[in-house]
Parts: C-alpha cells; structure tokens; sequence
C-alpha cells in the first residue's frame, strides 16, 4: 500500500487509519479504494473494536483542491452550474 495514499496500525482493540501524508491532502478515487481495503480488513479482525480516521498532514481536507482536478467557477447568483 501506498504510504502516501494512508498508513493503519492497531493495538489494544484500537485500529488508526491515517490518511495522506505531507504530499497528499486530497481524498481521490486511489484513496477510497485503498480506505475500503483497510476498512475491510479491521471488519475480519475480531480484535479491532474500534477504527479511528484521521488525517497525517497538517491542514488536511481543508478544501484545497486535487492537482488532478481542475477549478470548478463560481456561479453569480441565479446562475446554475452546467
């Protein structure tokens, strides 16, 4: 797995998913497929009682936008997006 993408650890009955690192802080198609994946696997752990979903960077998901993903304009009022 892509440390990049999210990193997990457990002890004690406590799962930590920790997503991105310092040079990613987007949530994008790799990165759900790699979180279902995780998910998955702590569901068939019967020793995990908890998970835990965190960010690694500081200032993760704060609306920054993907690289892959250009802008979206913001529409006046009245308008509608297309």
């Amino acid at each position: 797995m892509n440390a990049d993408v999210l990193t997990t650890r457990a002890a004690d009955g406590i799962a930590v998913i920790a997503l991105g690192s310092a040079k990613r802080i987007y949530f994008d198609a790799e990165m759900g497929d790699a979180l279902t994946e995780a998910l998955d696997g702590f569901a068939g752990d019967p020793t995990s009682r908890v998970v835990i979903v965190t960010g690694r960077a500081p200032g993760y998901f704060k609306g920054r936008r993907s690289p892959r993903r250009p802008a979206v304009s913001r529409s006046k009022k009245g308008e509608t997006y297309g």
